[in-house]
């Protein structure tokens, strides 16, 4: 069992977490435009790494070239946000390695600090990048509610245009499984030790 999970589970754990970070949406926001079309804007991880964004319907809001930039580069992710994505990446990364060690207590406790690690800091990343987008969304409905003779709540607006998505659960759920399997071989480990002593 301890070979199966350190050798086999655990990286195929972290392998998988990356790539559905990566690839996955792991938030969004839209909105409707009053012709009905639906704007909307999508971030992997992988964009958030760059600082990039995935936007569907901006096209049908009739806005110029240049205007259409300028909106995208609204919602393009700071600094701190990438730097948190990267990171939390190079860990994940970091947890494909912990096949390599060579003992499974060794293997397990690496992979236990790196997937409780990982797991961390995909939910920091995910707390700055939601609260930037929400910052950002809040922006759009404020400028949009100046042209409307009705007045939403902005914070309401904002916070029901913005949700996370599989990209963010998946990986966590994930990496906490690694979590939980790695203290079960580490602990069981431990006490085979203490017994032969």
């Amino acid at each position: 069992m301890p070979q199966l999970v350190t050798r086999r589970i655990t990286p195929a754990g972290f392998l998988l977490a990356l790539l559905l970070f990566l690839f996955l949406p792991c938030m969004a926001a839209s909105c409707d435009a009053p012709d009905g079309t639906r704007a909307a804007v999508t971030y992997s991880g992988a964009d958030l790494a760059s600082g990039q964004q995935k936007f569907t319907g901006i096209d049908g809001l009739g806005l110029t070239p240049a205007e259409q930039t300028a909106v995208e580069d609204k919602f393009d992710m700071p600094g701190l946000v990438q730097v948190l994505a990267i990171a939390a990446g190079v860990l994940l990364v970091l947890g494909l390695g912990t096949a390599l060690l060579r003992t499974p207590k060794a293997r397990a406790l690496t992979a236990v600090v790196l997937a409780g690690a990982g797991a961390a800091l995909l939910v920091v990343t995910e707390v700055f990048a939601l609260q930037n987008l929400t910052d950002y969304t809040r922006r759009i409905a404020a400028t949009v509610s100046t042209l409307s003779t009705s007045r939403p709540d902005l914070d309401d607006e904002a916070n029901a245009a913005v949700d996370l998505r599989p990209g963010f659960w998946l990986p966590v759920s994930l990496l906490l499984v690694v979590f939980v399997l790695n203290v079960f071989v580490a602990l069981r480990r431990s006490r085979v030790t203490t017994d032969v002593e």
